[in-house]
């Protein structure tokens, strides 16, 4: 090959490669708003036992998948006490909903029964739960010192918790599943980790949740 051919080569490798250049996609650079809090992907709760004590209505093989679920992803001892019983008295005065304070401090009294110093209380439960007064439809949870009230009521359309007829369906089993976690690892985040709520929607501290396709769309872990 001559020097002549030799530069022509050159030359169309050259152009070639300018040509591929403009035309590839350039690297993404994603910018987190300064709020965001995506936690750290390997977590270890300090040995803090979990105690979920579910209110009566929610199905024992949902209860004992999600506790197997979350002692893997924690790594710590999950609890699950024995159902808690409803009564009229848990209701917000001329509503249908629970009582998000009520319910806490009696999460908190069980939980000094029990003897779990130093535990993490979560009270599960199907109910529609709000606090009194407050300016909102319905709260999926409430976060207090030591416990958080988590509501399973709205993760699915019909608005009526986890029930048994429901995760029948092994599809809806997941389903639920998957949303009932994000609930109760947000509880946990807010509990455990001292984690504040998040304005990244891949973060499962985002907020606010205002129903089941926001459910869907946060992030599974921190």
């Amino acid at each position: 090959m001559n020097t002549k051919q030799i530069i022509i080569n050159l030359a169309i490798l050259g152009v070639t490669i300018i040509a591929i250049n403009l035309f590839l996609p350039k690297t993404a650079h994603i910018f987190l708003p300064k709020t965001a809090h995506i936690g750290n992907k390997h977590h270890s709760a300090a040995e803090q036992t979990i105690v979920i004590i579910p209110m009566a209505g929610i199905p024992i093989a949902f209860l004992t998948k999600l506790e197997k679920k979350l002692e893997k992803q924690h790594k710590t001892d999950v609890q699950v006490t024995t159902a808690l019983g409803k009564g009229d008295e848990m209701l917000i005065p001329n509503k249908d909903q629970y009582n998000a304070n009520y319910l806490a401090a009696l999460g908190l009294e069980i939980g000094n029964r029990i003897q779990r110093e130093g535990a993490f209380f979560i009270v599960l439960t199907n109910e529609d739960i709000n606090y009194p007064d407050s300016g909102f439809r319905y709260v999926y949870s409430a976060h207090y010192e030591g416990i958080s009230v988590a509501s399973l009521a709205r993760i699915n359309y019909m608005n009526f918790g986890v029930t048994p007829r429901i995760i029948q369906i092994p599809e809806m089993f997941t389903k639920m599943q998957e949303r009932a976690l994000k609930i109760v690892n947000k509880a946990i985040g807010y509990g455990v980790y001292g984690y504040e709520a998040s304005s990244n929607i891949g973060s499962v501290m985002y907020g606010p949740i205002m129903g089941p396709d926001d459910l869907d769309r946060v992030g599974n872990w921190y």
